[in-house]
């Protein structure tokens, strides 16, 4: 009952120490499939920025045996009806698959943990968010790790709010350098159901690739086609602008001249009362991946695990970095004895990693937590000017989300443009503090300016 599954959900959390976990088992993983050795063999001198897209239910109706059609999207029929047409123009020329989710309905982050760490979520206790249990206090090795040890500098985004499943203290965790919110976003358009939408994402990549020189590993998760949902045509207009917006990302990044690889896929099915046996494929575990790119890799259908989809992909591009990535490369290029070893090995090493003595790093964990900063620009505070009853803050990167602090007390904001915020009701006196602070709607500070102190000189 309830008293049951509540104490398992709070108490039954992470990995059970494996029966014959110790260093004679650690040092033969890595000696046997932990190959080949670091390296990096994609073409001299190129490392591609990589960029993968966590789309929100994004699922294909036309797996769903019963799916009714709309026809109200486009002028065609029933028949011909296809709301995500050019996901699929994608899948014909470019690598794609099934991809096996450990969630339906719900769980964004679970999926988002297995492709990030590369860590099966089914070692860990029933129910459980690794987001909100040992990664709040544990760092743990990822693909941003990865991807740093190249020189790659590591950028997460998300259309809805910092504060969802804790990633704005998780992301520190895993690598990542920074992460842009909503709360650091304008511009923002929302769906009949509140939720932003992915069109939102084009630009945010974009900036974001823009705001460095070096190569750059982009993890993006939107949210468009978070339910509910009034009816399953309302869901099929939805992923109908997130296909909109995959084609509007896509042909923007054709325009670069940088080696890119955009993967992406949905984190779970969306919350519909189907069962297996009215899907195609007989699973309401498995959603789709594709990864387009401008390297002329090869068009190839392989169907894989959310653990194991960061490796495949950076094994088609000789990249062979990180203790799980290579784990994982060893078993899909066939260097395994069977699924039975695989699934054993791979929970001592995640035992090791997150709960263990870290053998596989020689005893000592080499990650720790990053400076993780809010947002890709920083936001600033140029100048301050004083009227009766009122002043102007006029800077830099502001948003609906920023909201003026004098001498630590919050005053009432008004947004003007991403460079000007107004307060009303205050007159500042010399030697008063401002600073503006990115919240969200829960309240919680994400960041703040430097302190301006105000001169009525200046």
């Amino acid at each position: 009952g309830f008293p049951y599954c509540f104490a398992n959900s709070m108490f039954n959390t992470g990995i059970s120490k494996p029966e014959d976990y110790g260093t004679e088992t650690i040092e033969g993983i890595k000696a046997e499939e932990l190959v080949p050795e670091n390296t990096y063999a994609v073409s001299a001198n190129t490392k591609p920025n990589v960029i993968m897209i966590q789309l929100e239910s994004f699922f294909d109706p036309l797996l769903w045996k019963k799916n009714p059609g709309t026809g109200n999207l486009k002028s065609g029929t029933e028949e011909d009806y296809d709301p995500i047409p050019f996901f699929h123009r994608l899948q014909k020329s470019y690598p794609h698959g099934y991809l096996n989710v450990p969630s339906v309905g719900a769980g964004t982050a679970n999926t988002e943990f297995e492709a990030i760490t590369g860590m099966n979520l089914d070692f860990f206790g029933p129910g459980e968010y690794p987001y909100k249990t040992v990664l709040k206090k544990t760092s743990c090795e990822s693909v941003a790790f990865d991807l740093k040890n190249l020189g790659y500098s590591a950028h997460a985004i998300h259309n809805n709010e910092a504060t969802f499943y804790d990633r704005n203290n998780v992301f520190a965790q895993i690598g990542f350098d920074t992460f842009t919110p909503i709360e650091y976003m304008n511009n923002i358009e929302r769906n009949p159901a509140g939720w932003c939408r992915d069109k939102i994402l084009v630009k945010e990549i974009i900036k974001t690739l823009d705001s460095t020189e070096g190569p750059d590993f982009i993890y993006t998760i939107s949210v468009q086609g978070h339910g509910k949902y009034p009816d399953f045509e309302y869901y099929c207009e939805q992923i109908h602008e997130m296909d909109d917006f995959i084609r509007s990302l896509v042909n923007t990044l054709r325009t670069r001249e940088e080696p890119i690889v955009l993967v992406m896929y949905g984190d779970h099915l969306p919350s519909f009362e189907w069962t297996a046996d009215e899907m195609i494929n007989k699973s309401l575990y498995q959603t789709e991946y594709v990864v387009w790119n401008n390297m002329n890799l090869p068009k190839k259908r392989m169907d894989v695990e959310a653990y194991q989809l960061a490796a495949h992909v950076l094994d088609m591009l000789g990249i062979h970095e990180g203790t799980m990535m290579r784990f994982h490369q060893n078993y899909l290029n066939g260097g395994m004895e069977d699924e039975e070893t695989y699934l054993a090995d791979m929970k001592a090493l995640e035992y090791d990693i997150l709960y263990g003595d870290k053998e596989v790093y020689g005893g000592e964990l080499p990650y720790s937590p990053t400076n993780l900063q809010m947002g890709h620009k920083n936001i600033t505070i140029k100048k301050v000017s004083n009227s009766d009853n009122n002043f102007a803050v006029t800077g830099e990167n502001f948003t609906k989300f920023s909201y003026v602090m004098v001498n630590g007390e919050y005053a009432d904001t008004i947004f003007v443009s991403d460079d000007m915020l107004l307060v009303g009701g205050i007159t500042l006196k010399d030697g008063d503090s401002v600073v503006v602070v990115q919240k969200g709607k829960d309240g919680i500070k994400l960041s703040s300016t430097s302190m301006f102190i105000f001169r009525s000189h200046q």
